[in-house]
């Protein structure tokens, strides 16, 4: 485990790299997001920040702590409900009219409910759009952007290691519905694509992180969106079980260090290249990716609250699906979920 003064250190090092890193954050105007962008902004030497977020008028005190906090940045607010693949898309257009190359694509967006499948109007259950199918989509979208970089990376914020098996002939939960089954599915294709788009972009560093217990405040407002027989029970937990979970949480400012750590540290190389990021410090060492051969990684990072690899029970979840190719299905799967997507919505 790599301890919270290296981390310090490390992102204290931002400020001694040239200026001018082209970052993207969706989901950074709450929780891990927001506290990663905080975080970000005090260590990075004049970036130029995109920011996805539903409201400017709502996140106009952040943009000015930010702006606070590094006059020498740029923060540009992109307004839009991110949750629809054709607004992820516009985001995109917009972002490769003005730039010619992207850092990093930092994903956070969130959404939990007690309410069962919500779908958006393009057809797709909130939770799996907010989780994979929107940061797929915008990662896809910006690839010819973060190829052109000397350091690219994708961080999406979910659930790494966490991975099950899962039924591949009903990615879209069809047949049966349930926010543990939303998770699991959304954990597994995370990785499966990261590690499929790895194969043709091996410039690029994929990172899936599990943050642990942050105190977001996402659970609080989760409990109360639940209804029928677990509603007392949720209710329950929101004044007794939740708080003292607090306690032993990490802060949202906490895993904004770890989460700027995972963003930049050369802990994370991707496939083609080494020494990418900021140098490490001593006793520090390159992660373990998920597939390794001939003492050469894949780029691709499966990270614990502690920026470290994973290894665990889902190995060998993972081991069989890509003995039997399933990432090229989940990738194609997910391709037809965004074309569907805008067909419906333009019906």
């Amino acid at each position: 485990m790599v301890n919270i003064k290296a981390v310090q250190f490390s992102n204290s090092s931002l400020k001694s790299k040239p200026p001018g890193m082209v970052t993207l954050f969706v989901g950074g105007t709450s929780g891990i997001g927001k506290g990663t962008l905080i975080q970000f902004a005090k260590y990075a030497n004049a970036p130029k920040v995109y920011i996805v977020g539903r409201s400017k008028a709502s996140a106009t005190p952040l943009l000015n702590e930010l702006e606070n906090l590094n006059p020498q940045a740029t923060f540009i607010f992109i307004e839009t409900e991110i949750s629809l693949i054709r607004n992820a898309d516009e985001v995109c257009k917009r972002i490769k009219a003005n730039e010619q190359q992207l850092d990093l694509a930092f994903l956070s967006p969130g959404f939990l409910s007690g309410a069962g499948k919500q779908e958006t109007f393009e057809g797709i259950d909130t939770f799996c759009a907010l989780s994979y199918y929107v940061r797929l989509r915008i990662i896809y979208n910006l690839l010819p952007l973060l190829s052109a970089s000397p350091s690219p990376r994708v961080v999406s914020i979910f659930a790494g290691g966490k991975e099950r098996a899962i039924d591949i002939s009903d990615l879209e939960m069809h047949n049966g519905y349930s926010l543990a089954k939303a998770v699991d599915i959304s954990a597994t294709q995370t990785t499966l694509a990261f590690e499929e788009l790895a194969k043709s972009y091996p410039m690029v560093a994929f990172c899936h992180v599990h943050p642990g217990f942050v105190t977001t405040g996402i659970i609080v407002r989760f409990t109360k969106t639940v209804k029928g027989m677990w509603k007392l029970p949720a209710m329950l937990a929101r004044w007794t079980v939740i708080p003292v979970l607090q306690v032993f949480g990490r802060s949202t400012m906490a895993a904004g260090e770890w989460g700027v750590f995972v963003a930049t540290s050369a802990k994370y190389p991707p496939a083609e290249k080494q020494d990418v990021g900021v140098a490490l410090s001593k006793g520090v060492r390159v992660a373990k990716s998920t597939v390794e051969s001939t003492g050469k990684g894949n780029g691709v990072y499966r990270l614990d609250n502690y920026g470290e690899s994973v290894n665990n029970e889902c190995d060998s979840i993972l081991a069989g699906y890509r003995s039997d190719q399933l990432g090229k299905k989940v990738w194609e799967e997910t391709m037809s979920v965004w074309e569907k997507a805008l067909k419906k919505g333009e019906s």
